[in-house]
């Protein structure tokens, strides 16, 4: 075979290799890249999968799998070629295609794990927002009444046992609470968070004013039988809370779909709105109850307060963000009620309602659900760069 014929055959394996090159899919590229990486062929690589990333393909370019495996493989490529900046860009390409990528020690290259170390691959931090319900537990502190308070005691949100011939009104004290927190991984399971929340909560008391007593008459016991007067109130109130919180998590890695946690904190609590919703009373003549009343214009209640908090809860992977549910018990540190108030300003205290507040803390046990979204920006690490 002549020179002229030796180049015209070498012309035409050309042009059909390039002409089958051409004429295959983007995933079948993808194959013989990856065939060729396995057999040191380094050299086209790059060039001959590259188009396939061009969002103008639509489904003829790579699937998202796909273009995973493309970007890992290209990183790869750049890595044994010794490109550092090239290797550079496509991990981080990579680590934005595929949030906190997980590499396989049986298949991955060390060199590939070692450019991977020096990356953040973790997110920069979560938001999280839960809605849930609440139930307030009022502690006493002292109690005040129009009556007698040493006989028989108020009852909060319907739970105790009432003087003989009367009754328990009350409801059982629950609300309602949305939080958004601005969440921050830091190391070994911690985590840090500031949030902004607005909680609605109540509570009620049943007061009692006369009802049946025991009288010591001649050396016996007799019971001198009254007429039951007691009221009813349910107080609601609103507060604008910051709450600054610290989680550990447990067994926290990429392979657990479900996370628990424990967490406390602390929260400034800022008084929004209180008002009474209810005021009824059994027994005595008619009165008019003033519902629109705010407790916070009249300075009866106290406007700033702060609380702990401690929570047990569970977090559901979905994919890098969670679902949460979580159940917190909140106690507050100071007084709810404005002491110097508390007969000069309190509408309820007259001959109407007879009730004066007591001095207590209002706490509260609470459940959510939420949902955390996390936030990446990959970078190389600062001691690398």
């Amino acid at each position: 075979m002549g020179a002229f014929e030796i180049r015209l055959v070498a012309a035409l394996f050309v042009f059909f290799s390039t002409f089958f090159v051409s004429g295959q899919t983007w995933t079948q590229k993808l194959l013989v890249a990856e065939r060729d990486y396995d057999a040191g062929r380094l050299v086209n690589i790059v060039d001959n999968i590259s188009g396939g990333f061009d969002n103008t393909l639509g489904e003829k370019g790579y699937t998202s799998e796909e273009k995973i495996r493309a970007l890992k493989l290209i990183t790869k490529v750049y890595i044994f070629l010794d490109n550092e900046p090239k290797s550079d860009e496509y991990m981080i390409k990579l680590l934005k295609a595929d949030k906190e990528h997980k590499l396989d020690a049986k298949v991955d290259p060390a060199e590939l794990y070692d450019l991977y170390r020096k990356f953040r691959s973790q997110p920069i931090f979560r938001i999280g927002l839960r809605v849930g319900v609440n139930k307030s537990y009022p502690n006493i502190i002292n109690t005040f009444g129009t009556g007698n308070t040493g006989i028989v005691s108020k009852i909060y949100n319907g739970g105790g046992q009432p003087p003989n011939g009367a009754s328990v009104n009350g409801g059982s004290g629950t609300g309602f609470f949305i939080n958004a927190m601005v969440e921050r991984y830091l190391d070994w399971g911690f985590e840090v968070g500031l949030g902004l929340e607005f909680r609605n909560s109540q509570y009620s008391v049943d007061n009692y004013i006369t009802y049946g007593d025991s009288l010591q008459v001649n050396g016996s016991t007799e019971t001198a039988q009254f007429a039951v007067l007691s009221t009813m109130v349910t107080h609601q109130q609103s507060f604008f809370r910051i709450p600054l919180i610290l989680r550990y998590n447990f067994n926290y890695n990429l392979d657990k779909s479900f996370v628990p946690y424990i967490a406390v904190g602390s929260s400034y609590d800022y008084l929004l709105d209180a008002k009474y919703l209810e005021g009824n009373r059994t027994g005595g003549a008619e009165y008019k109850f003033d519902k629109d009343l705010s407790l916070k214009g009249l300075d009866l209640i106290a406007k700033n307060n702060f609380s702990v908090f401690a929570s047990l809860g569970l977090k559901m992977r979905v994919k890098t963000h969670f679902l949460t549910f979580e159940a917190k018990f909140n106690k507050a540190l100071l007084n709810y009620i404005n002491p110097h108030n508390r007969w000069s300003n309190n509408p309820l205290s007259t001959y109407d309602l007879a009730f004066v507040e007591d001095d207590f803390s209002l706490d509260m046990l609470s459940f959510s659900f939420g949902y955390t979204y996390s936030i990446y920006n990959p970078q190389k690490l600062k001691e690398f760069r």
